[in-house]
């Protein structure tokens, strides 16, 4: 049996409407400019806005970001090596007044080699 891929699900608290799209562009600039060893390494991710963000549950943010990875190791290279990755951080650190990030293993099964 293979092992599960590792989903990351990051939130964050972007009160300005055009910082809102700024964010989610600089995702898609993120994902077709990741790379480890010189290839993509990044399965998959997707970022939108948070549907029911002015809901109480929803607790202010506006924008969910999820990221699907092969292994721990690439989600341990995308937090401390990845320079895609280090530049989006820097840009939505200064739009961003919150954040929450979280790390789980997907049930869903591996794709077939």
């Amino acid at each position: 049996m293979s092992r599960p891929y590792i989903k990351r699900v990051t939130m964050f608290k972007v009160p300005k409407e055009e910082d809102i799209d700024a964010v989610i562009a600089k995702y898609g600039e993120m994902r077709s400019t990741a790379q480890k060893n010189g290839a993509p390494y990044i399965f998959s991710n997707e970022a939108s806005r948070v549907l029911n963000s002015s809901e109480e549950r929803a607790q202010g943010f506006t924008v969910i970001a999820i990221t699907t990875f092969d292994s721990m190791e690439d989600v341990e290279y995308y937090d401390k090596e990845c320079a895609a990755h280090k530049k989006l951080r820097e840009f939505i650190a200064t739009r961003r007044t919150g954040f929450a990030t979280l790390h789980f293993a997907s049930e869903l099964p591996k794709r077939k080699a």
